[in-house]
């Protein structure tokens, strides 16, 4: 089980959080820079005519960064393939120093396999009921930022949205701010306060408002299950089955079929909301049992 006195790692504790960051950031724009700088070179006769006049080069750059973005999916993919070693060896490096000061414990905490349903239950249900309430709120609408990602993201085709968007990505994600981040939060404070502070550095970096609300949720539940299970396969597990679902569902219009009516609207927006919260009580359960043992 995790240790829970205050285990502070050598070094900057800001630096440790923001470092992981900044490399998964500078991954994406030099890949950016090098699809861009591809599509010029590809096109560069086109691209010296177009310093002919400046409407023209504008119109050059504007198909640029609008190949760019249509191409957001595979481009965050790549950058998630080149830095997820990275990440991999910071948690095998932080707990390998973690073990240097804490005792192991007679009876780890081992979860059953069949229990990893939960999380992926819960991700499901989840995610649709919170999609459903911030289109409801029509946030979205308000925030351009939020409309220009999401056209990007959901721009590749069906297979490339289904391994980048619902594996690659959620994988990566959850070994940069749950493996690295919160754990390394953990280390330095109890699990609410690392489990807030984690959700809040997860919502910042996506950068809008919608992204903001959807991904600080998101942020609480993944660090909570993270706690509970003590293993980054639980956040995995479920923040590639909300994102999946996302995914098929935006493929097939199935957002559009629930908002057909709004008594269906509101029928699986409250069916999803209950069922995520039954599936939370299994999982908060399982903390209780957990701290009934470390009590033992």
């Amino acid at each position: 089980m995790w240790n829970n006195q205050p285990n502070k790692r050598p070094g900057s504790p800001i630096a440790g959080i923001v470092i992981p960051i900044l490399i998964y950031w500078g991954m994406n724009f030099l890949v950016d820079v090098v699809v861009v700088g591809a599509y010029m070179a590809a096109r560069v006769q086109e691209l010296m005519r177009a310093y002919e006049s400046q409407a023209a080069l504008q119109a050059f750059m504007e198909q640029t960064m609008t190949f760019a973005l249509s191409h957001s999916t595979e481009i965050t993919s790549a950058a998630a393939i080149l830095t997820l070693p990275f990440y991999i060896y910071m948690m095998r490096k932080d707990e390998r120093y973690r073990k240097l000061f804490t005792v192991p414990e007679p009876d780890p905490w081992k979860v059953p396999v069949w229990k990893y349903l939960f999380p992926a239950i819960l991700g499901i249900t989840a995610g649709i009921a919170l999609n459903n309430i911030l289109i409801l709120s029509n946030i979205s609408s308000i925030s351009a930022a939020y409309q220009t990602t999401a056209e990007g993201l959901y721009a590749a085709p069906l297979p490339v949205e289904v391994i980048g968007l619902g594996v690659l990505i959620p994988i990566l994600e959850e070994c940069l701010y749950r493996g690295v981040i919160f754990r390394r939060l953990r280390d330095l404070m109890d699990a609410k306060k690392a489990i807030l502070f984690s959700a809040l550095i997860f919502a910042v970096v996506h950068g809008n408002i919608v992204q903001f609300l959807y991904a600080f949720v998101f942020g609480l539940i993944l660090s909570y299950v993270y706690e509970t299970f003590e293993s980054i396969k639980a956040p995995i597990v479920l923040h590639c089955a909300a994102n999946l679902c996302s995914v098929v569902l935006t493929a097939c219009n199935g957002y559009g079929w629930i908002f057909r009516t709004p008594l269906r609207m509101g029928i699986v927006t409250v069916v999803c909301a209950f069922v995520a919260s039954v599936f939370f009580v299994q999982i908060r359960n399982m903390e209780h049992s957990k701290k009934m043992l470390q009590n033992y």
